[in-house]
């Protein structure tokens, strides 16, 4: 019997221009790499909580062991109604998945059809580039401004087209750490809607901005939404700490949600998950004391590279800093390189050839790094 292979060929168009995400090195593989204990790595690559998940999450985490057998609550009734009331929107907004790039893959799948175009900013999470190409859509870049990578309004909509079904606007933006102003996502969100597109404000990021009113949440509120045509995805890997566990949510109108929820997996995520998220968003204690601690340390950074006269790109709102190291006379693979061989510090400088991504560390943390770059700094 012969056997066709349709099947492969079908997936060749994976192949054609594939250029998948690469996540940060794991504080093991670097271990490994360096020859040290992996106590001995300061990883500032991922853009994690520096001081790790609420001990309420870990306690909720631990009071589940018995259970991890049995199949989880698969609409995450409770995490959804906890989500409602930490937001003030319904319950039957939000939609919960594996982390938020999961709920990616089910806005491909719910609201645009093969061929149509996926519209992101440039540079940004490159995820989304990724997803839309596995969904055979056509991913479209938005270059932000190269003096201070914000969002140009006239270059957004230059890049919509008849053929524009989603478009995601990251903010705070990763790698750049730079946040879209509510009054320009606004304007933006209103050229897309123009084209017929469903608008993400992807906020994986946004419990760090220290801005007034940041989130696009604002516009789903109450029985008259004043943006129907946006959701907003939401993680709990960042500031609350449990990237580990592949948790997050997204946002939208009722209707909306409901289209999410009929893409999305049917057990999008499990109960010790559920359990952990709950406990993560009523400890605001520890959430606040992520916040302060990210607040102090990116002003640290910002102040010490500034010392050294290597720019950060202003504004920072992230729990990372995005630094242009031109003037070590490295490019930014070169310097992180370097910062590795000289601390044993991880950091990124695979997302722009002049541009290193920084997350904030603990204090010890945040002075072993610039230890490093001080050390690699010519004269």
């Amino acid at each position: 019997m012969t056997i066709r292979s349709n099947f492969l060929d079908r997936v060749r168009r994976l192949e054609k221009d594939h250029e998948p995400y690469v996540p940060g090195m794991t504080r093991e593989s670097a271990a490994r790499i360096a020859g040290v204990p992996a106590a001995e790595i300061v990883k500032l690559s991922s853009n994690e909580n520096p001081l790790g998940a609420s001990p309420a999450a870990k306690a909720a985490i631990a009071a589940m062991i018995d259970a991890i057998h049995e199949y989880p609550n698969s609409t995450a009734d409770a995490l959804r109604a906890a989500i409602g009331v930490h937001l003030d929107v319904g319950a039957d907004q939000v939609v919960v998945g594996a982390g938020s790039s999961s709920l990616m893959h089910a806005m491909m799948a719910a609201f645009t059809e093969p061929g149509g175009e996926v519209v992101a900013l440039d540079p940004s999470f490159s995820v989304y580039r990724e997803i839309a190409r596995a969904h055979a859509r056509v991913p479209v870049a938005v270059p932000l401004r190269t003096t201070d990578f914000t969002l140009d309004l006239e270059t957004f909509a230059a890049a919509l087209s008849d053929k524009t079904q989603l478009v995601f606007l990251t903010r705070p933006n990763n790698p750049t750490s730079t946040l879209i102003p509510l009054g320009d996502f606004v304007r933006a969100a209103h050229l897309a809607g123009e084209k017929g597109a469903l608008v993400v404000s992807d906020e994986a990021y946004i419990e760090f901005s220290d801005l007034d009113q940041p989130s696009a949440v604002a516009f789903l509120r109450g029985p008259a939404p004043e943006l129907p045509h946006v959701m907003v995805s939401r993680t709990f890997s960042k500031a609350f700490g449990l990237a580990n566990l592949r948790l997050g949510y997204a946002v939208g109108t009722r209707e909306t949600a409901r289209a999410l929820a009929l893409a999305n997996a049917k057990w999008p995520t499990g109960d010790l998950a559920q359990k952990a998220g709950i406990a993560a968003l009523a400890d605001t204690v520890h959430l606040a004391r992520t916040r302060a601690a990210v607040a102090e340390g990116r002003n640290y950074l910002v102040a010490e590279f500034g010392a050294l006269g290597l720019a950060v790109v202003p504004n920072p709102q992230g729990n990372y800093v995005m630094v242009d190291v031109r003037k070590t006379g490295l490019d930014a693979a070169g310097f992180a390189q370097l910062v590795f061989d000289l601390g044993r510090v991880l950091v990124r400088g695979d997302f722009s050839p002049h541009h290193v991504r920084v997350s904030v560390g603990t204090a010890y943390e945040n002075a072993r790094l610039l230890g490093a770059v001080r050390r690699l700094m010519p004269g």
